[in-house]
């Protein structure tokens, strides 16, 4: 396949956590590599399960303090992946973002579909018993209602 056509095929790559597990270093991963090959844009989205709005001037400290832990998670990766790419000539573009939502799948659709995403990367995390079984409940929810592809790693 030449570079035009992976070009077109994944131009921008979201990669959506909701925490710091090993499940999101190995979607943070494949993801890296599938922007990498296909020279996307990769966007790393972390989702704080919260119904208060993170624009707002009132942010409860518990709210603070998540939201702190996730630009710390969002730095470390950053880092990461432009230090295992730094001496390759594929310069991977890096774009992180913090968001908020009670329902965290409804907000990693809706952000796929306002920011015109070709693929979206999931891990498998999930905390209902009877959906975890084959997938985590916010990964089942985002397959299911997805504009586009979604590759769930575990």
């Amino acid at each position: 396949m030449d570079k035009l056509t992976r070009k077109k095929t994944f131009s921008k790559i979201l990669v959506a956590i909701n925490d710091s597990s090993k499940a999101a270093d190995k979607a943070v991963y494949y993801s890296t590599r599938i922007a990498e090959d296909y020279d996307a844009i990769l966007i790393v989205i972390y989702v704080i399960q919260t119904q208060i709005n993170l624009d707002t001037a009132t942010i409860p400290s518990h709210v603070i303090d998540l939201k702190k832990q996730a630009q710390a998670y969002l730095s470390k990766i950053s880092e990461k992946i432009h230090h295992k790419h730094s001496d390759t000539e594929n310069i991977i573009k890096v774009k992180t973002d913090i968001i908020a939502s009670n329902k965290i799948s409804d907000a990693i659709v809706n952000y796929a579909k306002d920011n015109h995403i070709d693929l979206i990367v999931v891990g498998p995390r999930g905390i209902s018993k009877l959906k975890s079984l084959v997938l985590g409940s916010v990964t089942s929810d985002v397959v299911r209602l997805a504009n586009c592809p979604v590759l769930t790693v575990r």
